[in-house]
């Protein structure tokens, strides 16, 4: 794509005199003229750059040709066959599909009411307001960002199991009729699935509400208009594009994800899209249908595609929404009354309460009893360690691949994106803005649909290439969904970089590929580290890539505490889900001694 222009640049960037004089006849000693001349007519850095442009290109494009063949292939999925429409007649033909369709119309947007109940009043807190000890809603917001969705999901399964879950079992000890609640139900979804958002939801509107002047709420209060009206009336409609952006965001990840769907719906068989892929690739009916997995997968992602034109619709207004008046007054903040102090520590405690301390107590808790039960004086006495003596069994099977796919998964997807962002950003090459959108089209494609395109192409391809079934095909899968996140983390910082930099480099004699190295990845190493920790981070997170492609020999963690927790293994899916925090903290740990000593 291009790189024959990235040449072009090269080659026609004048030397420095001295430089020229030198390629020309003046040879250092101690080496044959031939050979230096021959390395100083070959930059290899630009070579492993257009190298990794192509791979980028052929790991991106083809799952997505995948993907097509499949929905249009035979219905077996693989051999011969001629292209039809079969496979979208078996699914619009299908019993529930309505009620399928209904369902997960009503957990996106369900699932992003929730998100914005909490993640705006956080925002306003956090921007708009003198409240005291604020910083602890960063704590709190990076923490849920950090806790996978399906170890909430299954600390809140040991709460409110019907059969035997802590809580409603102490409600059937009070004499409660039944149990006080199903988790297992579409409304649980929505509210964990929601509270889960609220984290990155936070840090995406504080900028928002950070810009808007605090004079327009001054203004109100001067007029006898109470604080919460203004913030209505008057701040809400100002950031309401910006809202309705991550709301659009939101609502595309809370149809394609998995953890929530997968770990409360399957079980009472509330079946949505993304639970309806798995079921198809796990062939509940038989064996797989990949065909039929195919069809649902890209009619959600055409459907995604038209939303996501609408989010950056959003995004471009809420760019011109922006209030930024530079005056030192309009930054300061609002003064809360008593009443106003104390309901946000009520909501911020309540937050803290539901989202973190509950599930994660409770996964220690569950993980040192012998068996599920509310705590007693007759349940301390019987604490035991014999879960974690059990993981350690599971931790040898699944740690090294787990360690590795944190090892190789954000270095692949930071290398891939400091690749493509350097030729998008800092060069003129024909086709930089085809590579800017195929790497952003991969947003609009499911988690699910992507690892169903790919298990598609790996097994057409296994012939030739056995990858499919090895850690290493499981690796380059989970890279290719995060390249476009640390493409995004990556393309900000490098518009940043001014071009003198690199003329300087130029002006030196410093080819374009070894300026790339030598320049811009030092002066972009703060991107480059956290965009590093963050997608380390998302991979220990990652459930639905790791379940459609994961066997036995490529089996992590979450596969394993999802297999466990399906199981009734309870003791077990809590104390691996346990050791996975730990490997979570330390993994934070790490990220702030290098933020700290790199002033990140």
């Amino acid at each position: 794509m291009g790189s024959d222009k990235v040449s072009e640049l090269t080659t026609s960037r004048p030397a420095p005199e001295g430089r020229r004089t030198e390629e020309k006849g003046a040879p250092s000693p101690g080496a044959p003229p031939s050979a230096r001349a021959g390395r100083r007519g070959v930059d290899v850095p630009l070579i492993v750059v257009r190298v990794m442009i192509a791979l980028l290109c052929a790991v991106l494009i083809v799952p997505m040709a995948g993907l097509v063949w499949a929905a249009f292939g035979p219905g077996e999925g693989f051999g011969g066959g001629e292209l039809s429409l079969d496979n979208f007649r078996t699914v619009l033909g299908s019993s529930g599909l309505g009620g399928t369709l209904l369902r997960t119309l009503v957990l996106g947007v369900g699932s992003v009411v929730v998100m914005l109940l909490v993640a705006v009043p956080l925002a306003w807190l956090y921007t708009r307001t003198d409240l005291r000890g604020k910083s602890v809603i960063l704590f709190l917001a990076a923490a849920k960002m950090a806790i996978p969705g399906f170890l909430v999901a299954l600390g809140y399964i040991f709460m409110f199991n019907p059969s035997n879950g802590i809580i409603n079992t102490w409600w059937g000890e009070l004499g409660g009729s039944g149990p006080l609640t199903d988790v297992y139900s579409l409304k649980w979804i929505i509210l964990l699935q929601g509270l889960d958002f609220a984290g990155p939801a936070f840090f995406m509107l504080v900028p928002t509400l950070r810009v808007i002047d605090v004079n327009v709420e001054e203004a109100a209060a001067v007029h006898g208009i109470p604080r919460w009206r203004a913030a209505l009336q008057l701040l809400l409609p100002i950031a309401a594009p910006a809202i309705a952006g991550v709301s659009i965001f939101f609502f595309i990840v809370a149809v394609e994800v998995f953890d929530y769907a997968g770990m409360l719906g399957m079980p009472a068989r509330i079946t949505v899209l993304s639970t309806l892929i798995y079921q198809y690739t796990q062939g509940t009916t038989g064996s797989p249908e990949y065909g039929n997995a195919a069809a649902v997968g890209l009619g959600m992602a055409f459907a995604i595609g038209l939303i996501m034109l609408a989010y950056y619709r959003a995004m471009r207004r809420a760019g011109q929404m922006a209030t930024v008046t530079g005056k030192r007054a309009a930054r300061e903040p609002i003064r809360l009354t008593r009443r106003g102090r104390i309901a946000g520590y009520g909501f911020i405690s309540l937050y803290a309460l539901v989202g973190v301390v509950l599930p994660v107590l409770t996964l220690v808790w569950a993980s040192l009893v012998p068996y599920l039960r509310p705590p007693s004086a007759e349940a301390f006495g019987e604490l035991s360690f014999a879960a974690y003596t059990d993981a350690a069994y599971d931790l040898g099977e699944v740690l090294p691949t787990t360690l590795l796919l944190v090892a190789v998964v954000p270095t692949v997807a930071v290398a891939f994106a400091a690749c493509a962002g350097w030729l998008v950003t800092r060069t003129t090459v024909r086709g930089r803005r085809g590579l800017d959108a195929l790497i952003m089209m991969t947003l609009a494609i499911p988690s699910i649909v992507m690892a169903v395109s790919f298990v598609y192409m790996g097994l057409s391809t296994y012939r030739w290439l056995p990858l499919y079934g090895t850690a290493a095909f499981l690796a380059l899968v989970v890279a290719c969904r995060f390249v476009a996140t640390a493409y995004r983390t990556l393309h900000g910082t490098m518009l940043q970089v001014h071009g003198e930099l690199e003329e300087a480099a130029a002006v030196s004699g410093i080819r374009r590929g070894r300026a790339f190295v030598s320049v811009i990845l030092p002066v972009v190493r703060g991107s480059l580290t956290y965009a590093w920790f963050w997608i380390a981070l998302l991979t220990i997170r990652e459930l639905t890539i790791t379940l459609i492609l994961s066997s036995d020999g490529t089996d992590v963690m979450s596969t394993r505490i999802f297999g466990y927790s399906s199981a009734g293994e309870t003791g077990l899916s809590a104390a691996l889900g346990v050791i996975q925090l730990g490997l979570i903290t330390i993994l934070l740990i790490a990220f702030c001694r290098v933020a700290r000593r790199q002033s990140l």
